[in-house]
């Protein structure tokens, strides 16, 4: 470590600290710290140049959800340190505590999903590598996204627990394996993904085919919301897609745009005024699908993956 330094974890006393911080690096405000960095799972470190220093070089956020801990990761979103001080190695011990950390917790490495492309000298003396770069949309004239208008022979519906986790189930691994994060999913880990206070049923929607074989409806499609209360009472007003698709055979029917049209509907209802979601940098039809229907690309988040020596 730098002479002299040291890196912590966060407490009541650092508050400020973390605040200037997050608004020097992000243009945070202090709520929407608050609503970050208090949520379940978030651990949050603070590099100090010295043990004398009172202001911290940087920071780093981990948070191990249930989304990450099912692939075996935890997930770094936030990794700042102070231009000045870019050169004195905090970054790479803001790390190092954040694998200590993933290590500690049984997992086998960490993702770290950020705004900024990292050095490649950082990355490769750090033992990393870049995964892919992913872009960020969101659309926040959700109104003009018109009313849903169902295809004759299908239904969209609210999902319920737990009579719906392994019908969940079987749609994400049916629709999602060749997502480059993808690991299959079971009724148990669909289930854990209601444990946040950002996920509820409710705001999961199931689009059912009923023209099939006898025998009960047949799964087409799936879109799931995070609405997330702190964030929205911190006056962020944007709702997060994390899963949205369509079964490979009942695409091309327009079932994509309803169930972009539902979700927004479905914000809307719950006080939001905005949609977010991600793709890959690679996916250029998905992106101008998006685009099509009026989301704006708003950033390039890189990923990178670090692996646990145990």
């Amino acid at each position: 470590m730098s002479t002299g330094a040291r890196v912590e974890r966060i407490g009541p006393e650092h508050h400020h600290a973390l605040t200037a911080l997050a608004a020097e690096a992000f243009g945070l405000s202090p709520e929407e710290v608050d609503a970050g960095f208090g949520a379940p799972g978030t651990k949050v470190w603070l590099a100090w140049p010295g043990e004398g220093g009172e202001t911290p070089a940087g920071y780093c956020r981990m948070v191990v959800n249930r989304e990450a801990r099912a692939r075996n990761r935890a997930c770094i979103d936030a990794l700042f340190v102070r231009p000045e001080a870019r050169k004195a190695g905090y970054a790479r011990h803001l790390l190092e505590a954040a694998l200590a950390e993933a290590r500690e917790n049984g997992l086998g490495g960490i993702w770290a999903y950020l705004p900024v492309s990292l050095p490649g000298r950082f990355i490769y003396l750090s033992g990393g590598r870049k995964v892919r770069d992913l872009r960020f949309l969101k659309h926040d004239a959700l109104t003009e996204l018109g009313e849903p208008r169902l295809p004759a022979g299908y239904r969209l519906r609210a999902a319920a627990l737990p009579g719906d986790a392994r019908y969940l189930a079987d749609l994400f691994n049916g629709i999602f394996p060749d997502m480059w994060n993808f690991t299959p999913h079971t009724a148990e880990t669909i289930t854990a993904w209601y444990d946040a206070p950002d996920t509820r049923p409710e705001n999961s929607f199931i689009f059912e085919y009923l023209g099939g074989e006898p025998g009960g409806p047949e799964g087409a499609g799936m879109a799931i919301l995070a609405v997330d209360p702190s964030r929205l009472a911190a006056g962020d007003k944007a709702v997060y897609i994390p899963d949205i698709g369509v079964m490979p055979a009942h695409r091309r029917r327009g079932l994509g745009r309803l169930l972009i049209q539902a979700s927004a509907r479905r914000a809307l209802a719950c006080g939001a005024e905005a949609l977010e979601l991600i793709v890959s940098a690679e996916d250029q039809d998905v992106r101008a699908f998006y685009q099509e229907l009026g989301f704006s690309e708003v950033g390039v988040i890189s990923v990178y993956e670090w692996l646990c020596n145990n």
